[in-house]
């Protein structure tokens, strides 16, 4: 069978023209930087007709325009979550990407925010975190103050470790460090009693009231998004959550309401204690993700957060959340 092919019909002309001419123009507005006027007088059209092919070409997806904000502060929405959550400091970060992109981004705007805010002779508590570690990776030109752990270790890589962290932050600082080397948590509340009178483990823990700014990460229970976790029994991690364990901060393990889950396993923690933490004028939680929200919410209601450095996700979860 012979196909005889078929002339386009003079509509189809017509917008193969008109589609033809966007192209060109779009090209010679996006691409070269012409102004719409130039390209008017290029083309010997009117300049209403070239915003209207303009208009046209984003209309039909010949042309699509993406903003890549990744890593941008947004001071909007970090004044409509201090408002919303009532804390005093916060700072949302646009973000996109990888988690661990998401992660850096965070992270890099934690420590321009720290530099920019800690003042010389302050005392720095540090928990742990995978957070916290990429923003210590990120700190420079910290003035020198004093830098204190606040909990033991959980990983056995020295390189992730809070002792590791507290290290770093003060060997860009200059000033005094005060780590805790001892695991976070033991098997016996009285073996944590004995670690806790060593001399210099309790010469730190006794610097504990005195710290001024607190830097904190949050782990979520009911996401199982929480290093913590990963470090009790199966047995203690059902218990904890039938007890109604939602988060844990500076290994002190919350329910939605921010009250301690499980006190017995508090005494075998080499850790600040709630009331401490509570009592600490400035804490600072540097958290991603949308799946922190309960969490970050249960340590707000507890009195454990007066300050939030989070991504976008987090912070569009937090402010849509009927507990505000």
């Amino acid at each position: 069978m012979q196909y005889i092919a078929q002339e386009p019909s003079e509509k189809q002309l017509k917008l193969d023209r008109e589609r033809s001419l966007m192209a060109q123009v779009a090209r010679l507005h996006y691409i070269e930087g012409h102004s719409r006027t130039e390209i008017a007088d290029e083309l010997a059209i009117s300049r209403f007709r070239v915003a209207r092919l303009l208009t046209r070409a984003q209309e039909t997806g010949l042309v699509s325009i993406s903003i890549n904000d990744s890593g941008v502060l947004d001071d909007a929405l970090s004044k409509h979550l201090g408002d919303v959550t009532g804390l005093d400091e916060c700072v949302v970060v646009r973000s996109g990407g990888s988690a661990l992109e998401v992660r850096d981004q965070v992270g890099a705007a934690a420590a321009k925010f720290l530099g920019n805010t800690l003042r010389r002779g302050d005392v720095l508590g540090i928990s742990w975190g995978r957070t916290l570690t990429t923003t210590a990776e990120h700190m420079s030109g910290l003035p020198r103050i004093s830098v204190v752990q606040l909990a033991g270790s959980l990983s056995g890589d020295l390189s992730s470790s809070s002792v590791e962290l507290v290290r770093r932050v003060s060997d860009i600082s200059g000033g005094d460090v005060f780590p805790i080397f001892s695991p976070l948590i033991v098997t016996q509340a009285a073996t944590a009693q004995a670690i806790r009178s060593q001399p210099d483990i309790a010469g730190t823990i006794n610097l504990w009231p005195s710290v001024s700014t607190a830097l904190l990460a949050i782990g979520g229970w009911k996401t199982n998004e929480s290093q913590l976790i990963d470090f009790l029994t199966d047995a203690e991690v059902r218990t904890m959550k039938k007890q109604g364990a939602v988060a844990d901060i500076a290994g002190i393990i919350i329910d939605a309401q921010g009250e301690v889950v499980d006190a017995a396993f508090q005494e075998r923690a080499i850790a600040i204690s709630h009331s401490q933490l509570k009592k600490l004028p400035r804490k600072i939680v540097v958290a991603v993700g949308a799946a922190k929200s309960a969490a970050t919410i249960a340590a707000i209601r507890g009195g454990l957060v007066s300050g939030l450095i989070v991504d976008s996700d987090l912070a569009d979860a937090l402010v849509a959340d009927p507990a505000f």
